[in-house]
């Protein structure tokens, strides 16, 4: 395979990849999984599910039958997003100290103890278990969407419990100590967000940079202490930012790492995260309604093309989302069919709750929960608009990919925003507007749609008899649709590029340390 990065074999971390949701951060790495590959590079994914292996010795069941259950096991937790095998040895001996049916839910706080107290500081290369998708022949893991960046992957590196031994040694009171991982016989280790591993015997090591939110905004679950630690790793490792605004925040909270020299350190611009099919301008762009699973409700609901507003984001105090739901039922576009859309699963907490008591008394608001890549992007692609009311963002892949669509974003003032709207022709269609007061939010909905609603009345007309009106608007919903797919493609083939240059360069800088920050940042502008 020919490419800048031919010949390297690279370590990419998976931890984003092992949530149940995949959102921002999941989506990067998919993006430079695909980046490295476009490159040449050869990758391999490093994931912390090593599921136990007393029940799958060889001896009992053969060397390559053990392998494949292995293998299985390895897959479906990265594919449900947690490991939920279980020790042979811990089930017969909890067995008989614990005579009843629920006692497997002891294992998993027995675990976090055991991490808690005695994290573990070191992985050798030798006890690292590995194995190559190229030996997963006709595996039907590789038919699930979620899995569908193995595509990507030459191998999978396990590691037990490696991330969670690194956050636990990240928050500890005695010192900064860092997990240390031997990759002997790779090229370079990259995380897509702070960890606080630093990878020996590699030739570079490259971490990335999302935010600083956890110091700056106090409704977190993040450790201070930990998420702290794992920024103060990234001194010592090249360095990608997700935006602008995370790399001045983090080089105005650690100086000195913003003047070192021996190391590369670069903005990229993020690729979008939606992937439409070849058929998709003769297929999605002539669906004529939405049907999809909402909370509360026992039979499908339908959303027609532009008639919904979209939020697309996880249920959390910064995302603002009460916010945004207060906007709406003001802005009075319920009166006129306008639904408001939520894709995000809600959590067993005080805001997620007044969330679903402000959704159970408007049958406009439809909270669907987390949804796939499939049905987000027919979400996308259909919407009238984007609202993205965050109070902070790194960078807001949800606002790049309306705006690649072309679809009007209705977003906060952030830095991230700025910077978003500030590429390509993206100031014509994401409108940023001030969170402080509702009122501007429901004006700005209220002007988005009535501008809708002028160019559909223009393109259909308002005299023609109803049963023609109504087939010039599917004709005309139909266009737009396939403008929008049209000019997603063209932007996100430009998109991705850069972001492969850009990656591809801070490799190479790092391989090549007498290359300066100045020469670095005029390559990624450059390219």
């Amino acid at each position: 395979m020919t490419g800048a990065l031919a010949g390297l074999r690279i370590v990419v971390s998976g931890f984003e990849l092992e949530q149940s949701e995949h959102r921002g951060t999941a989506v990067f790495t998919k993006n430079v999984l695909r980046a490295l590959r476009r490159a040449g590079a050869e990758i391999w994914l490093l994931t912390e599910y090593d599921p136990p292996t007393e029940s799958i010795r060889p001896r009992k069941l053969g060397l390559h039958s053990a392998q494949m259950i292995y293998k299985a096991r390895v897959l479906e937790s990265l594919n449900s997003g947690g490991a939920n095998f279980v020790s042979s040895l811990r089930v017969r001996l909890l067995g008989h100290l614990f005579p009843f049916r629920r006692w497997p839910r002891l294992l998993h706080p027995l675990r976090e103890l055991s991490i808690l107290l005695f994290p573990r500081q070191r992985y050798r290369q030798r006890g690292l278990k590995a194995f190559s998708t190229g030996e997963l022949f006709d595996n039907p893991y590789l038919q699930s969407d979620r899995l569908g960046y193995l595509k990507d992957v030459d191998g999978l590196l396990c590691a037990d419990q490696i991330f969670a031994n690194s956050f636990r040694l990240a928050r500890t009171r005695w010192g900064l100590n860092r997990l240390h991982l031997d990759l002997s016989g790779f090229d370079g280790f990259i995380t897509t967000s702070p960890l606080n591993i630093e990878a020996r015997n590699t030739r570079f090591c490259v971490q990335t940079v999302h935010d600083l939110i956890p110091l700056e905004y106090t409704q977190t679950f993040d450790s201070l202490r930990a998420f702290t630690r794992r920024l103060l790793a990234c001194r010592q490792a090249a360095r990608l930012f997700v935006s602008e605004s995370a790399e001045r925040k983090y080089n105005s909270v650690f100086p000195a790492a913003s003047q070192q020299k021996d190391h590369a350190s670069a903005v990229i611009v993020q690729s979008p995260s939606l992937h439409f099919p070849p058929d998709a301008c003769d297929w999605e762009a002539r669906i004529k309604v939405l049907r999809l699973q909402a909370e509360g409700y026992q039979k499908l609901q339908a959303l027609h093309p532009c008639r919904y507003l979209l939020f697309n984001s996880s249920i959390e105090p910064r995302k603002n989302l009460l916010f945004v739901l207060k906007a709406y039922l003001e802005s009075g576009l319920e009166a006129h069919g306008i639904q408001l859309c939520i894709t995000g699963k809600l959590k067993n907490d005080g805001y997620s709750n007044e969330v679903r008591r402000l959704a159970d008394c408007h049958p406009f608001i439809l909270l669907t929960g987390y949804v796939d890549e499939a049905l987000k992007r027919q979400l996308f692609l259909n919407a009238l608009a984007l609202v993205s009311p965050s109070l902070v963002e790194g960078f807001g892949i949800p606002v790049l990919d309306a705006a690649c669509l072309g679809v009007p974003a209705i977003a906060s003032q952030s830095q991230s925003h700025r910077e978003i709207q500030q590429l390509h022709d993206f100031d014509q269609h994401v409108l940023l507007c001030s969170t402080r007061e509702t009122s501007d939010w429901a004006s700005a909905l209220r002007l988005t749609y009535r501008r809708f609603e002028q160019q559909r009345l223009e393109a259909i007309g308002n005299t023609a008899r109803l049963p023609h009106q109504t087939q010039r608007q599917l004709l005309w919903f139909n266009e737009v649709r396939q403008q929008r797919i049209v000019r997603y493609r063209r932007l996100q083939t430009a998109i991705d590029s850069r972001f492969e240059a850009a990656i591809s360069a801070v490799i190479t800088a790092e391989l090549q340390p007498a290359a300066t920050t100045l020469d670095l940042k005029n390559t990624v502008l450059a390219a």
